[in-house]
């Protein structure tokens, strides 16, 4: 596409968007495809200018998007605000990061074509930012929007989520691919909870977009019909990428100015809860036999601090549960710091959801609801470690292939150790080392063996050994 055609393009797409006219910012990509590098030499893609690549202290990478506050009539009157995910500012679970100061840098127009016209601008504070429930942040520049605006950089609006199923668009760069934007077409589907690690997140997106890795937190996923932004990448799973609708920000502006005190806004009240018990604080617990044969349902054990007098808590199995006002307890005080009330002795996941209150009746707010701590717990049945689950191959030469299987969080690693049948005590326990690898090939001639294997399970605790006994091929 040549200067002229690429700039008649652009200023067809800016009318129809204007018009209101039905138009397709996945450029009549299929869905799923791409990424497709972005030019703006001429341009061409000047709506997408204001998505940038985020810098923050550290070195740490993602992408961030200028959004539009003027008002209808196009004024520009208040700070430039940067929208991306959560995590890329504070990687801590539990705290609501509101109104700190900031040093980091975007760089916008982060085009493959304009290296020498990215425009940079540093951040000065956080307006707010989480990664408990939801992975968002909202940061404001050392700059107005109409300052930001003269350098050529377009904002984007701020949409509502997609039905699932709708058609949306990725902009955004993975932080080792070097090639600027690119673009990505996918579907969006609605995910209720994704869980990683310590982590659940709640009322999320879900997409196919290809193209998406690390350094691409953040990155704007597209209505593909309106170019407003509906969500933002936080994660990779095994198979797509999860996203977190920008719906609770859409009411937090006055005037082009943030305002979290807004009746619309659904960002506060937030609080600061932190485990005080984290580095020995298990993800998984089991349920105990007493001499009788009764069940003994573990505790949750959570030590805390909180910056609010009072708190409230439930236990749950459904993480969205955290947002309904139903079934949490009365108000208690902070101070005692613990809560260690009973798990249902029922095998599975478990939530432990936690707001900090003010007083005694303050419970149902949007934001607080949506704030809530899920702390999750994975119950495991009474009784010993699994067995290990090995598996034994002849080979046409002769060797022997052991493959060790892991099953969280019943079997989560392996302990082995080998050595000559005669001599080799699968009991004692000195001699055994980490496994390495999934499977391993023992040479024909190194046989007869004997080999050792202890199933180690989310709780760290050892099952009996098994042992295999590895003989020459007689064939």
């Amino acid at each position: 596409m040549n200067g002229l055609h690429s700039t008649l393009l652009g200023l067809v797409l800016a009318g129809l968007s204007l018009h209101g006219l039905a138009m397709d910012y996945g450029q009549d990509l299929p869905s799923p495809s791409g990424p497709q590098v972005l030019a703006n030499a001429h341009g061409e893609h000047n709506h997408w200018s204001g998505i940038g690549r985020l810098t923050v202290e550290g070195g740490r990478q993602c992408i961030g998007s200028l959004i539009d506050t003027r008002s209808e009539q196009g004024e520009t009157t208040g700070p430039a605000y940067v929208v991306t995910a959560g995590h890329c500012i504070s990687l801590h679970n539990g705290i609501i990061v509101q109104d700190k100061p900031m040093e980091a840098k975007i760089a916008f127009n982060h085009f493959g074509d304009t290296r020498d016209a990215r425009r940079e601008f540093p951040t000065r504070r956080i307006i707010w930012s989480s990664i408990q429930g939801s992975d968002l942040a909202l940061v404001e520049l050392d700059a107005s929007l109409q300052q930001v605006m003269d350098q050529g950089i377009e904002p984007m609006k701020l949409g509502e989520p997609v039905p699932s199923g709708s058609e949306v668009v990725v902009v955004g760069e993975p932080s080792s691919a070097g090639t600027g934007l690119r673009l990505s077409a996918c579907t969006e589907q609605d995910l209720p909870v994704l869980k990683q690690g310590l982590w659940v997140w709640r009322n999320l997106k879900l997409n196919n977009c290809p193209g998406i890795a690390d350094g691409a937190s953040g990155s704007p996923v597209i209505d593909r019909a309106s170019n407003r932004i509906v969500s933002v990448i936080n994660t990779l799973t095994q198979d797509a990428v999860g996203a977190i609708p920008v719906r609770r920000m859409l009411g937090c502006f006055a005037q082009g100015h943030a305002d979290l005190n807004q009746p619309a806004c659904e960002l506060l009240p937030g609080f600061q809860f932190q485990q005080t018990s984290l580095e020995s604080f298990s993800q998984f617990r089991r349920i105990a036999l007493d001499a009788e044969g009764n069940t003994l349902p573990p505790t949750w054990k959570v030590a805390f601090t909180l910056d609010t007098p009072r708190y409230r808590y439930k236990a749950v199995r459904d993480p969205l549960a955290c947002e309904r006002p139903e079934g949490y307890s009365g108000t208690l005080a902070s101070s005692t710091g613990l809560i260690d009330a009973p798990i249902a002795a029922e095998a599975g996941w478990h939530y432990l959801c936690v707001v900090g209150v003010e007083s005694a009746d303050a419970l149902s707010w949007p934001g607080l609801m949506a704030n809530a701590v899920s702390l999750p717990v994975q119950v495991l049945e009474a009784g010993a470690v699994a067995a290990p689950h090995v598996t034994v191959e002849r080979l046409e030469n002769g060797d022997a292939k052991l493959s060790w299987h892991v099953k969280p969080p019943h079997i989560v690693r392996y302990r082995v150790k080998r050595g000559p049948p005669a001599i080799t005590d699968c009991d004692d326990l000195k001699g055994y080392g980490g496994r390495v690898g999934p499977s391993y090939v023992f040479k024909a001639d190194t046989l007869p063996l004997k080999v050792c294997t202890i199933a180690i399970d989310g709780l760290k605790e050892s099952s009996t050994p098994r042992t295999d006994l590895l003989l020459p091929d007689q064939g």
